[in-house]
């Protein structure tokens, strides 16, 4: 497989936005692109945007990253068109702004942002080819709001700063405990971002949900590395990355953010292009390996 033209990529939630974009720049790598969306209206349209660009190397195919039975139907789709894939990019992710914290609002969140997440990558991982240069990728958009600095927990801070020793089941427990403790009101007691800290900020406190959620995906990525160095014998190289493209004006946050969609591509392109190994497992921004 020598040929850039040859190597394949999936983008999830990229309809629109920082999705949209990452898709568009490497498509003019030459890169084959599957953009996925939920809805399949609104994802065609972005594919003849795309195409009327003179970017023909981008196709669609519906996913909607909470349902299991979709991204069996994406794999299968995968595997019959292309036999596999070199990258798979995890852009999808909501945050429900101005809305009250209960277990009903807050469960989509870790639904979407950290469990469709690791399901879409634990589905896709099989098709991650063997030979790509450099070694296949998965790269997993996170934020800064998931830094550890932020929890209040300092067993959770400890335990979390351990990241060679991270596991899914741990991570798993981390979302569920957050999930356990909304429902009985009691974030503030388990150690979670303390809420009155996002009394000022913009977006108040569904930001509390969405900070664990990228929490438990940088962890994830960081687990899923150590799952991966564990199995020497599979002959496959893959390197998995978390990373942040900095605060993007999009509809995730109503625009307010301060950089464009084209700056907050690039770090997850660059990591999609050039697969640093020495940074496999950890945290991304602006091109380095910064602070989980």
């Amino acid at each position: 497989m020598g040929e850039e033209a040859e190597r394949y990529v999936v983008v999830t939630g990229a309809n629109k936005g920082l999705g949209l974009e990452i898709v568009r720049q490497l498509a003019k790598e030459g890169i084959t692109v599957v953009l996925t969306a939920r809805d399949e209206t609104r994802g065609k349209e972005a594919l003849e945007s795309l195409k009327s660009q003179g970017l023909h190397n981008v196709n669609f195919h519906p996913l909607d990253v909470a349902s299991q039975e979709s991204i069996l139907a994406l794999a299968d789709w995968l595997r019959k068109t292309y036999g596999g894939i070199d990258i798979l990019i995890n852009n999808a992710g909501i945050i429900l702004l101005g809305k009250d914290m209960t277990f009903e609002t807050v469960k989509p969140v870790l639904d979407t942002n950290y469990f469709a997440v690791k399901n879409v990558t634990k589905t896709l991982l099989p098709l991650l080819r063997d030979d790509t240069p450099g070694g296949a990728r998965v790269i997993v958009m996170a934020s800064r709001l998931g830094q550890l600095k932020l929890l209040e927990s300092k067993d959770y801070v400890k335990t979390l700063s351990d990241r060679e020793h991270l596991t899914e089941d741990f991570v798993d427990s981390f979302a569920n405990h957050y999930l356990k403790d909304v429902a009985n009101g009691s974030q503030k007691e388990g150690g979670w971002p303390n809420w009155t800290d996002w009394v000022n900020f913009p977006f108040g406190r569904p930001v509390e949900t969405y900070s664990v959620s990228k929490v438990a995906v940088i962890a994830y990525v960081s687990a899923l590395h150590n799952i991966l160095v564990a199995q020497p014998g599979s002959g496959k190289k893959i390197n998995v990355f978390s990373c942040c493209p900095g605060y993007v004006a999009t509809d995730l946050n109503n625009n307010t953010g301060h950089k464009t969609v084209e700056e907050g591509a690039d770090t997850p392109v660059w990591l999609a292009l050039h697969s640093p190994e020495e940074g496999s497992g950890k945290f991304w921004a602006e091109r380095k390996v910064v602070d989980f």
